[in-house]
């Protein structure tokens, strides 16, 4: 009888012992993957990163190419053109800005006198935080911009030059209080934000 009783006892001991070192094993993998998985840095990019001499607002689908803003704008506004030109920068897409900035410097050249600079020029001189390839948005980069306004910040609430012209007379600029697309006379003076592609 007594032999019975021990054992029973040491085959219930056998199957409690032989349950928890299943949960165990069952639940290690886990919190191990786990606490791997949060140790591990991260070499994907994101809106609102520092990086790349200002703050990424825009990335490609696979994370790894994009466009980022200058960290702040320029301090004056700024006209697009002293007077009525037809540039040939009437890109509009993501990524055309570079193209659309080089076009209207070309076209409008550099002035003898430093008051009469214009918006595509500064920023194609921009040096900022290491880089110098910093250009003037295409009205589409400039949407995208505004998308992620709040991430980004330090924007204030009135319109943004694009690189993007429409005809001699005017360019498409960017209310960033309404969100409206506008085409404005190239003589008057709005804000610039410069952007760079990485």
């Amino acid at each position: 009888m007594k032999k019975t009783i021990y054992a029973c006892i040491a085959t219930c001991l056998v199957i409690i012992s032989t349950s928890c070192n299943k949960e165990t094993e069952v639940a290690s993998p886990g919190l191990q993957s786990s606490s791997i998985d949060a140790s591990q840095p991260s070499d994907k990019h994101f809106i609102g990163e520092h990086f790349g001499g200002g703050i990424i607002f825009y990335l490609n689908n696979s994370g790894d190419h994009g466009l980022i803003a200058a960290s702040a704008d320029f301090e004056e506004a700024i006209f697009w053109s002293e007077k009525d030109t037809l540039n040939g920068a009437t890109d509009t897409a993501l990524g055309s800005g570079a193209g659309n900035t080089r076009r209207i410097v070309k076209i409008q050249g550099f002035p003898e006198f430093e008051a009469d600079t214009y918006a595509a020029l500064e920023c194609l001189e921009l040096s900022q935080n290491g880089y110098q390839d910093w250009y003037m948005p295409s009205i589409g980069e400039l949407n995208k911009l505004y998308e992620n306004k709040a991430i980004i910040g330090g924007f204030q609430q009135f319109s943004y030059w694009s690189s993007s012209e429409s005809n001699a007379k005017k360019a498409w600029l960017k209310n960033f209080n309404t969100g409206l697309q506008i085409l404005q006379v190239k003589t008057a003076s709005y804000a610039v934000r410069p952007v760079r592609k990485f």
